[in-house]
């Protein structure tokens, strides 16, 4: 299941882990060279699936993701190649009109969605009933045939990733607050704890999220504001995510567009 269980609740005034924000962030990164970018205007040009509670899907082009019955779960999609340090942007909208609504953008998460898979040899011989090597070969006699319990021909495939969640979360709520967390095996741990901004719009809106995740460092700027930092050692590298959820159980509906990753200005 593609489910990270999160707390949504009311503005925390204090900071979370990382000290509290000062008036800049700790670097100054910029954006260099992009190195990925979806506007959704392709089919299955991202992560898609239909759950007990979540729909995720590329429509009209944005990436949609409807949650159906809204109970603290968050729900996400990821996508291409394994980047290490990147910044991520993308236009993040709001549908739904109930506060209780959380979304945003991730990085540096687990898997291998979307990317080219290297065939497995001896699974590939088994599927399409051709030896791999010179000792299948001898081995496939008419008796070994015989005896050869017929459900090896239909051997299942493993999937071609882990949905782990592992990862970090850049998050906000319809009710205008934003976090920073660390999920590792659907655990989720707070970097930048909730705290309100002014720079967020609330309710049904767009909002302009980016992520940095430049080697340890971590920064979040919402339409184009800095709003908080912090550093942590636990990943370096992984594909993009999108992430949506709902406390009320009204649900909700987020559309993502413009998802664009760079590398940081040299």
């Amino acid at each position: 299941m593609k489910r990270l269980i999160l707390a949504i609740g009311s503005a925390a005034l204090a900071c979370g882990l990382a000290a509290c924000q000062s008036s800049g962030p700790l670097r100054q990164i910029t954006r260099g060279d992009e190195l990925y970018f979806n506007d959704f205007s392709q089919s299955a040009s991202f992560e898609e699936g239909s759950y007990d509670g979540a729909t995720l899907r590329v429509r009209d082009g944005v990436y949609r993701i409807d949650v159906t019955n809204g109970d603290g779960t968050l729900w996400w999609g990821q996508y291409g190649e394994t980047l290490g340090d990147a910044i991520i942007d993308v236009d993040a909208t709001q549908v739904s009109e109930r506060p209780e609504t959380v979304y945003g953008v991730m990085c540096r998460v687990r898997g291998t969605v979307g990317q080219p898979q290297t065939p497995d040899p001896e699974l590939t011989a088994i599927l399409t009933d051709t030896p791999a090597t010179e000792e299948a070969t001898e081995a496939a006699t008419p008796e070994a045939e015989a005896t050869e319990p017929a459900a090896e021909a239909t051997a299942e495939v493993e999937p071609a990733y882990s949905p782990s969640g592992d990862g970090y979360l850049f998050v906000v709520q319809g009710s205008g607050q934003y976090a920073i967390f660390r999920a590792r095996g659907r655990d989720v741990q707070t970097l930048v704890n909730w705290t309100a901004s002014e720079h967020i719009r609330t309710g049904a809106a767009s909002n302009h999220l980016r992520a940095v995740c430049v080697d340890n460092y971590l920064a979040f700027y919402i339409n184009d504001q800095f709003v908080a930092d912090t550093t942590d050692d636990s990943f370096r590298a992984g594909q993009i995510g999108l992430v949506a959820g709902a406390a009320s159980r009204l649900g909700a509906r987020i559309e993502f567009d413009n998802l664009s990753a760079a590398s940081p200005a040299s």
